[in-house]
């Protein structure tokens, strides 16, 4: 058991897209970088550049890759993902065809794949913000690089005990990688019930598995004095002082809905779908390719008229995430809290006028007469004098006017679609993916206000249904949309007869750091100082107490 009124801990929160680390009891995590890490390049003693996974290779998360010169290869560095969709490879091409079914997602930030850029994504955190290091509250920390003992400045006794004890001295005091970790480390683990190609008999075990993995990871590698796992939803549902609440968590990867019933997740009820911001940023893709729309993202521009050749795999995905993300979240992107509007985003493109027939013809009149009315709604609920060109970072203007303009501006519509575009160009491969969709009942393609329905109507208790349909908890990054509070209200009252409320932070960062925020709030309460699994308790017990202790 580990105890004491000041716990000072250090609470990490890998998500599928970005992870959050920082000390409990701050508002928000200090330290924010991708999920994504990659081995820098090396130099031999030819002069060829080699990568290499070994220990002696330096690792570094993808922001600080991502800002080197391209001069340094940083544009061939080989990345690695914890989480990536079984459909992305390195080697697979992801200009000609980037959309992907949002089936596939479902398996994105689920459990950890690699275990090692997970440990380097903690220990760049460690040294980032100097976790081992015991006088950064007194003289600031020590330098990043680290020292071995026999380098130390030997002058005298007395100079190491003032550093030791905090007062300024000239002496060289060791490395921070000398000292033990003193702070107790909180982890958030996704919280998915169900795992995505695994039998109802095995969830368990690789539950179980992912927790006895990760507790070794941080009581043998880190040294911790103690530690603790909590699950993203319950501390989404504490972030906002509710035991009681159904969790709506819109992330890269998907949207998830968990009803958390005093502080307990109830897994059977659980639902989540594909429907993220990755799997947006791939329909912005492909309608901007299909217009013939030139994209270069940021790696590729080098300062004036120099274009370097485009790179492959994970990095240029992420660097392409990142410009739909530029798009996606600009002024000119909202989300009405009106209904949608009976015509369909990015529809397909139309046949030839030879090959038209009168049923074809009927159908374009109705089509015409449809885009009329919406053009007459959008000329209603739209702002005046607003502009309607878009710029990328490489110049290249984005027409909004035009009808491929004007679905970019609405493509947070595809979170409450019946029907997906460009899905049926590639049907033998989407009919596989719909294939994981029969595996479980958690696992669908639905919207997210029948997503919402489905997760309330498999509560059995008819009081808790009616609990949580009142406390309803936007969280996530992709809930950032401008009118997606009000939208889901009106949404969800059309299906769910109880009286419903949803609840969303006015602050951006409560919003999409909140089971982070929740685990700060969490490790700072009195009462929860006693579930801490303890270095004691580990010793003589192993990893059974913390299986059994960890929700």
């Amino acid at each position: 058991m580990y105890c004491g009124d000041e716990t000072g801990s250090f609470i990490g929160d890998v998500g599928s897209h970005l992870s959050r680390f920082g000390y409990g009891g701050d508002d928000s995590p200090k330290y924010v970088v991708p999920s994504y890490v990659g081995n820098s390049a090396t130099t031999t003693n030819n002069g060829n550049s080699s990568t290499s996974r070994s220990e002696s290779s330096k690792t570094k998360v993808l922001m600080s890759c991502y800002n080197q010169s391209l001069a340094s290869g940083a544009c061939r560095t080989p990345m690695r993902c914890l989480q990536s969709p079984p459909s992305i490879s390195p080697e697979t091409s992801t200009t000609e065809y980037p959309i992907v079914h949002p089936a596939n997602y479902l398996q994105q930030g689920q459990e950890i794949v690699d275990w090692d850029a997970y440990e380097q994504l903690w220990q760049s955190a460690f040294d980032i913000m100097h976790v081992r290091d015991r006088l950064k509250h007194t003289v600031g920390g020590g330098s990043m690089t680290t020292t071995t003992t026999g380098q130390e400045d030997d002058k005298s006794a007395d100079a190491k005990t003032k550093a030791a004890s905090g007062v300024a001295s000239t002496t060289i005091r060791p490395g921070i990688q000398d000292y033990k970790c003193v702070h107790p480390l909180l982890a958030v683990s996704p919280g998915f019930t169900h795992l995505v190609g695994t039998s109802m008999e095995a969830q368990a075990a690789a539950h179980r598995k992912q927790h006895i993995q990760l507790t070794e990871m941080l009581m043998e590698k880190f040294d911790c004095p103690a530690m603790f796992i909590a699950p993203a939803p319950m501390l989404a549902a504490f972030s906002h002082g509710r035991q009681t609440a159904l969790v709506v968590d819109m992330g890269a990867g998907g949207c998830r809905v968990t009803p958390v019933v005093d502080g307990f997740l109830l897994k059977q009820s659980q639902r989540r779908n594909g429907r993220g911001g990755d799997w947006l940023g791939n329909v912005q893709w492909k309608a901007l390719l299909d217009n013939k729309t030139l994209l270069r993202p940021r790696y590729q521009q080098t300062g004036g008229n120099v274009i370097v050749e485009q790179c492959r795999g994970i990095f240029h995905r992420w660097a392409m995430q990142d410009l739909m993300f530029e798009l996606r979240s600009s002024k000119h992107v909202a989300l009405p809290n009106w209904q949608s509007s009976r015509t369909p985003l990015f529809p397909p493109k139309k046949q030839s006028d030879a090959m038209k027939t009168d049923d074809d013809e009927e159908e374009d009149e109705d089509d015409d007469d449809d885009e009329e009315d919406e053009e007459e709604d959008e000329a209603q609920h739209s702002p005046p004098n607003e502009a309607a060109i878009f710029e990328l970072p490489d110049g290249t203007l984005i027409d909004l006017t035009t009808k491929t303009g004007k679905d970019l501006c609405r493509v947070p519509e595809l979170l409450f679609a019946e029907t997906l575009p460009f899905l049926e160009e590639n049907g033998a491969a989407f009919d596989q993916s719909q294939a994981i969709l029969d595996q479980h009942t958690s696992l669908s393609n639905l919207p997210l206000h029948q997503l919402i329905h489905s997760s309330l109507s498999a509560v059995g208790d008819v009081d808790a249904r009616k609990d949580l349909a009142a406390s309803i908890l936007l969280t996530g990054g992709s809930s950032l949309f401008a009118g997606m509070e009000e939208r889901l209200s009106y949404e969800v009252s059309q299906h769910v007869t109880f009286k419903t409320k949803v609840l969303a932070s006015r602050y951006n960062v409560e919003r999409s750091c909140a089971s982070w925020i929740g685990g700060s709030i969490l490790t700072s309460l009195g009462s929860f100082q006693q579930l801490w699994l303890g270095r004691t308790e580990y010793n003589e017990y192993g990893v059974t107490l913390g299986i059994q202790r960890f929700p």
